[in-house]
């Protein structure tokens, strides 16, 4: 480990705060997983950290992230990287992965989540977790989708980003075409004349489940490409449920009628 940083010119502390940024992500190719346990994560999960930085006053146990390059930085330092309210005094900063559709292994029964005009980072990470949860093969990102590496997002998702496979900037063209090219049925959660309530539906073999924009919900065209229609019931007063949420009940109405998991 390093002398202790206190300057914001450093090299490390400049370019870790300009990946706060969508444009410093994208230009580096890097961004930010910020959280002890995120960061543990991580490193557990194979992720490609470049390096850690850590606070003067940072109380966790370190030495679990031995084998990576670390730097201390003054508190103030850390606090002026961090996105964070309360930071928790650690932060790596990792490589992006670009997937293609070519990435997705789809031996045996397979979920995809296609995610259209997703905008909300809260959404967006707890739709990967979920993905993760129901042991989907891939979450694929359309283009207009939130960034997932936002740190927002990465906050989220608890892990899951290094555990399931995310597609991301891809147009929806593409998504159907990948789709029908290894017969993935398509399950659009909208209320149109030819939906029927989700737990009727055939969710069996393979199938890709597709979420919507939060206040518009999926575009006319991609629900009229759909093979299959669906609705939640509303059984009490609301009207609806948030866009993770009904995407988190279709995926595991997929892993009830497939009986992914284990039983016992």
């Amino acid at each position: 480990m390093e002398s202790l940083i206190t300057s914001r010119d450093n090299k490390y502390v400049k370019l870790a705060k300009s990946l706060t940024t969508k444009q410093g992500r994208d230009k580096e190719g890097l961004f930010i997983i910020e959280g002890y346990r995120n960061v543990c994560d991580a490193i557990k999960k194979g992720a490609k950290v470049e390096f850690i930085l850590v606070s003067d006053r940072c109380s966790y146990d370190l030495s679990v992230l031995k084998g990576v390059k670390m730097y201390t930085l003054a508190p103030r330092i850390f606090d002026y990287v961090s996105d964070t309210v309360t930071p928790q005094g650690v932060m790596a900063i990792c490589r992006m992965e670009e997937l293609s559709f070519s990435d997705i292994d789809l031996s045996g029964k397979s979920l995809i989540v296609v995610c259209e005009n997703l905008q909300d980072p809260g959404n967006a990470g707890t739709i990967i977790r979920s993905a993760d949860a129901a042991g989907a093969k891939a979450v694929i990102m359309t283009k207009g989708c939130v960034d997932i590496y936002n740190p927002k997002v990465t906050r989220s998702l608890m892990g899951s980003l290094f555990s399931v496979k995310v597609v991301r900037n891809k147009n929806v063209d593409s998504v159907f075409g990948f789709l029908k090219s290894n017969a993935i049925k398509s399950v659009a959660g909208a209320l149109t004349e030819n939906s029927q309530p989700i737990f009727e539906a055939d969710m069996t073999g393979n199938v890709a489940v597709f979420i919507g924009n939060e206040g518009n919900g999926l575009t006319e065209d991609t629900i009229k490409r759909c093979d299959v229609k669906v609705t939640i019931p509303m059984l009490g007063g609301a009207e609806s449920l948030n866009a993770s949420t009904a995407g988190t009940v279709m995926m595991y109405e997929f892993v009830r009628q497939n009986k992914t998991y284990k039983e016992g």
